[in-house]
């Protein structure tokens, strides 16, 4: 746990003690400046000003010393603070005493039952404050080391879901990459090119769980360059992307996502499938005409995954709209 003693600032606990020590002293200043033109006003502003340097230092030691036991019992504690009570009080009628007896016209036991108050008083404030001190800052704490365990869990839960998608997109990569180069040879070398691009992005998403969204549009373009040389005109992707820099999205959701479309559909000369990739109402929607296949085994593993890495990365969830032959895809826009 936390040791209070040490996040305190000792010029705090300085000016507690002072400003504890004038509220205790300020009926007997009050007194002193009503004598101001009386022959004995300087002895009488020294009793007062020896009593709030008596008062000022036992709420400083009290609070110290309740700061080095607050590890220990209640008993304890409680046992420490009437000892420290009894000395203290001991050490400041020895002390204040004698000027007091030449400036005060009161019986001595009035002054006993006075000081013995006073510095009741002192020593529970100085318990109960340093009391609240340590619970507030062991919360602190508490909350301190619970936000650093709830984001080492976040993090964590992304470098899963980022495992989780990396394999499945090397696997379709590599069969597009086989296909397009058999297939166009005069393209290679800005297939190459575009190739290099794409996978340079992949190896530094490694470490990044989100993007600008100027990065992974510019990504998408380059894969998107890919699929259309190997589809052709059965595959259509337009780009609508504005104020790309002000944003930021899951790393790799667009790759995601125009995968997902042509594992879904199928695509032909007849009935080609458009892809419109667009940024509208605080999301970067993709959809496409829906051209379903007719056998399709999915687990929809690639959407869950993407769905918890946008509520962990911005808080909201993705939105899946299917109506009048189109699907769509909305994934929220994290503020950069």
């Amino acid at each position: 746990m936390l040791k209070a003693n040490k996040a305190i600032d000792p010029r705090y606990i300085l000016a507690i003690s002072l400003t504890g020590g004038l509220l205790l002293s300020l009926v007997p200043i009050l007194f002193a400046l009503d004598e101001f033109r009386s022959p004995g006003f300087y002895l009488r502003l020294l009793d007062v000003a020896l009593l709030y340097a008596l008062v000022a230092g036992m709420f400083y030691a009290g609070i110290l010393f309740n700061l080095k036991w607050h590890k220990l019992s209640g008993l304890r504690k409680w046992s420490f603070n009437i000892v420290f009570l009894m000395l203290f009080t001991c050490l400041c009628i020895a002390i204040h005493l004698p000027i007091w007896k030449a400036t005060a016209h009161v019986p001595i036991p009035f002054y006993f039952k006075d000081e013995i108050v006073r510095n009741t008083i002192i020593v529970l404030v100085s318990f109960f404050a340093v009391r609240l001190f340590v619970k507030n800052t062991e919360n602190q704490y508490l909350k301190d080391i619970n936000a650093d365990l709830q984001t080492q869990h976040l993090n964590n839960q992304l470098t899963v879901l980022m495992n989780q998608i990396n394999p499945h997109f090397f696997f379709n990569t590599l069969n597009t990459l086989s296909g397009l180069i058999q297939e166009n040879p005069e393209k290679s070398e800005i297939f190459i090119d575009k190739l290099s691009h794409v996978f340079r992005y992949i190896l530094n998403m490694q470490e990044k769980s989100k993007v600008s969204l100027a990065e992974e549009i510019r990504f998408a373009r380059d894969y998107a360059f890919l699929l259309q040389v190997r589809f052709e005109d059965k595959l259509e992707i337009i780009f609508m992307v504005n104020d790309q820099n002000s944003f930021m999205v899951p790393s790799l959701c667009t790759q995601l996502l125009i995968e997902n479309v042509i594992k879904h559909n199928r695509m032909n000369h007849q009935f080609p499938v458009t892809v419109n990739i667009k940024t509208e109402d605080g999301y970067l929607k993709i959809s496409n005409n829906l051209l379903p296949q007719k056998s399709e085994n999915s687990t929809g593993l690639g959407l869950k995954n993407l769905n918890r890495r946008s509520e962990i990365l911005s808080g909201k969830p993705i939105k899946i709209d299917q109506s009048d032959g189109f699907f769509c895809v909305s994934v929220p826009l994290i503020m950069s």
